[in-house]
């Protein structure tokens, strides 16, 4: 998986994780957060591969509907984005000031 991918959908793990059920939190967890693979998880849920790669499939599908029903990761990078564009501005007119003061 990329790592951007795997970004996001850490994203929105940690965004919508209440929503999901205990099994899909404990399994997204091991594969995200502690970086287990599709056979360590089977071996781990005593699962077959296979179930696990469908279950973490869906996970990401049901992690990206929520996002596009209620889209909280794109707020959030809207604000970041507003608030990095305000800290922007305000060292440029600290720079302007102390330029004028000179």
């Amino acid at each position: 998986m990329e790592l951007e991918a795997n970004l996001k959908l850490s994203l929105l793990s940690e965004l919508y994780k209440n929503l999901l059920t205990d099994k899909q939190q404990k399994m997204l967890k091991d594969f995200l957060d502690n970086n287990l693979s599709i056979s360590e998880l089977a071996v781990e849920y005593n699962s077959t591969r296979q179930a696990v790669n469908d279950l973490l499939k869906r996970t990401f599908k049901t992690l990206e509907g929520y996002e596009n029903k209620l889209g909280l990761l794109n707020k959030l990078e809207s604000i970041k984005s507003k608030v990095n564009d305000s800290i922007d501005e305000l060292n440029k007119k600290e720079i302007n000031k102390k330029f004028i003061q000179v």
